[in-house]
Parts: structure tokens; C-alpha cells; sequence
């Protein structure tokens, strides 16, 4: 019977090195995949992001790019304390980096920027 068990492990053992060899990286991304922050920003960026027109008002009163809103993708994390993942249809999620913090809806079919504030921000858009 240990026998048996000691031939298993080793083949589950090789098993594991040739997967890890052949696919260099999967393991430690599935393995990230189990965070919420990473799942979440992994979903945000999949899809193409939308802006809604009171971030589309922000930006331009800030006179920022897109590009710089959506760099909180890039090593930002989920507030989940500010995130309503219940919500229905879409699901709200805050993402912040340094002093950046978007809210982002993200639905089924689309991704949307609701809305940011940079700090000490004073626009005031509708």
C-alpha cells in the first residue's frame, strides 16, 4: 500500500515539474487568480472601458488624458469598502492608486467609467 502511495506522488510530482517547465508562469497566475484584487482588475481590463459623461466632463475639467484615469488598472487595488459587488445589473468596484480613485461599473457586456476624483480636485460636474 505505501508503495502504491510513493509511486503516485512521484508521478503526481513529474507531472507537476513537466506542466511547470512546459508552461512556464501558469502556476503562479492561477494562483493570483483566487484574489479578489487581482480577479476583478483582470475583468476590468479584459473588456474595452467606456466613459461616462460625468467622467468624460472630469477629464476635460482636469484637463487629463484617459490614459492617465485608467493607469489605476496598472498596481491599483479594489476598495471594497466603497465597491458594491451586489449591486444589480452592474456590479460598482473602486479601484485606487496613490491619490487616484475610479469607480467603475462593470456589466456583462461593457466596462464603464462612472466616475474619479483626483485629490484636491475642485470640478464640479454634474
Amino acid at each position: 500500500m505505501l508503495r502504491r502511495f510513493v509511486i503516485f506522488l512521484f508521478g503526481i510530482l513529474l507531472g507537476v515539474a513537466f506542466v511547470s517547465f512546459a508552461f512556464p508562469g501558469r502556476f503562479a497566475e492561477m494562483g493570483r487568480y483566487f484574489s479578489l484584487d487581482y480577479r476583478v482588475i483582470y475583468h476590468l481590463q479584459k473588456d474595452t472601458i467606456y466613459m461616462s459623461m460625468q467622467a468624460q466632463c472630469h477629464l476635460e475639467c482636469l484637463n487629463i488624458t484617459q490614459s492617465k484615469v485608467l493607469s489605476v488598472l496598472d498596481g491599483g487595488e479594489v476598495n471594497l469598502d466603497k465597491s458594491d459587488k451586489n449591486a444589480a445589473p452592474c456590479k460598482l468596484y473602486t479601484v485606487e492608486k496613490e491619490d487616484l480613485s475610479v469607480l467603475f461599473e462593470l456589466c456583462e457586456e461593457k466596462v464603464k467609467v462612472r466616475n474619479f476624483s483626483l485629490q484636491g480636485d475642485d470640478c464640479k460636474c454634474p
